[in-house]
């Protein structure tokens, strides 16, 4: 007989895709898509830390039992909503990392960002920033790259990670809770 928190990882994992397919679709602006709506909309606060060694943190606080993103002050802002990005698409897909101690992101890090593209978190990620259409116009190279990298407010190495052909709900459904 299943656990209860088996029944309830379960649920979660079969309503998920459509909460996620529908926040992305309700705060799609343009080429773009309203991160700190869907942030809001999940519970997740966004904080800067003058503390944080690191370029951000998310996790899920013990007081509250909500995620919080913590940022680096010293970081760009185009990092700072590179890294928004990263953290909400980790939260959906595994929460349970989040955890205490949560995720730490550094500049190790970024500097792997493209060849890690294909990966889980970062394929929703930048679905989270991007809608299907702009993604597939910049990989097909009707959107000139170079002009909406300069124009963007995320990082230049994570717009080249779009890739399409990969809807946020079947990644949803697929790797929810992965390496957890």
């Amino acid at each position: 007989m299943p656990s209860l928190q088996q029944v309830q990882d379960a649920a979660r994992a079969a309503i998920l895709p459509f909460i996620v397919k529908g926040l992305i679709k309700d705060n799609t602006v343009g080429e773009l898509i309203d991160l700190k709506s869907i942030a809001k909309e999940l519970n997740i606060q966004i904080k800067l830390d003058q503390k944080l060694k690191d370029l951000c943190r998310i996790i899920i606080e013990k007081d509250s039992r909500h995620p919080t993103i913590y940022l680096n002050p010293n970081c760009d802002t185009k990092t700072k909503h590179t890294f928004v990005a990263i953290a909400i698409a980790e939260y959906i897909l595994t929460p349970r990392r989040v955890s205490d101690p949560g995720i730490y992101y550094d500049l190790f890090f970024l500097d792997t960002i493209y060849s890690q593209k294909h990966n889980y978190f970062m394929l929703l990620s930048t679905r989270l920033a991007f809608p299907e259409e702009t993604i597939a116009q910049l990989e097909d190279h009707l959107i000139n790259t170079d002009d909406f990298v300069n124009n963007c407010s995320y990082l230049p190495q994570f717009i080249r990670c779009c890739v399409s052909n990969s809807s946020a709900l079947f990644l949803i459904s697929n790797f929810s809770e992965l390496g957890s």
